[in-house]
């Protein structure tokens, strides 16, 4: 998304958020050398200041960025009491809910369930979009999944252009059909998914 140049300083250095790269192969023999290196720092050299640390958590939420199947949500499924057919879903295929920038904003979901730019990148197997249109924000941060499922009214959404599957249609309809649908081929095998939707 950005090109970044630091021609004139020295020394340089990058980092990457979690999830945005493969993980490299593992190079049998490759060593390296750890170099400790002193330095103190000033109290005035500190340029930043905590204020307030504000946590959306509540002891109680998950990291996302590790799930290997999420069900994200967006604007699309119109208010916070809609996402209990989410969770409901993902609870049905032992993942986890995820959401676009716009519903949390909304305040429908806590921003650590945020996938994008801003929220978390996600390299899930099964990635379920509900009702997100696919802004490049939020692209960015799911677009590496296995599997792209998108369920989405407008045949136009961008999030087609990268969906491995999609459904143009009411995600108020596909996504109880859904849920049922996996519920029933779960108690047909003992509680267990099959083998194509088990991660």
């Amino acid at each position: 998304m950005a090109t970044i140049m630091c021609d004139r300083f020295r020394p340089q250095m990058a980092t990457v958020r979690p999830h945005v790269m493969a993980m490299p192969e593992r190079l049998p023999g490759r060593t390296g050398v750890v170099v400790n290196e002193e330095y103190g720092l000033r109290e005035e050299d500190v340029l930043a200041k905590v204020i307030e640390s504000i946590s959306d958590k509540g002891g109680k939420d998950i990291d996302i960025a590790g799930a290997e199947i999420i069900v994200s949500g967006g604007r699309g499924l119109m208010g916070k009491e809609n996402f209990a057919m989410l969770h409901e879903l993902a609870a049905e295929l032992g993942g986890v809910v995820g959401a676009s920038r716009s519903a949390v904003d909304a305040g429908w979901m806590p921003h650590s369930r945020q996938v994008g730019q801003t929220g978390k990148t996600v390299r899930p197997k099964i990635y379920i979009a509900c009702g997100i249109s696919g802004a490049i924000q939020h692209l960015v941060g799911m677009q590496d999944s296995d599997v792209v499922i998108a369920i989405n009214r407008d045949p136009e959404a961008p999030i087609f252009q990268v969906a491995t599957y999609g459904i143009v249609g009411d995600v108020f309809e596909i996504v109880p059909a859904l849920t049922k649908r996996v519920r029933t081929m779960k108690e047909q095998r003992g509680g267990r998914l099959p083998d194509r939707l088990a991660v």
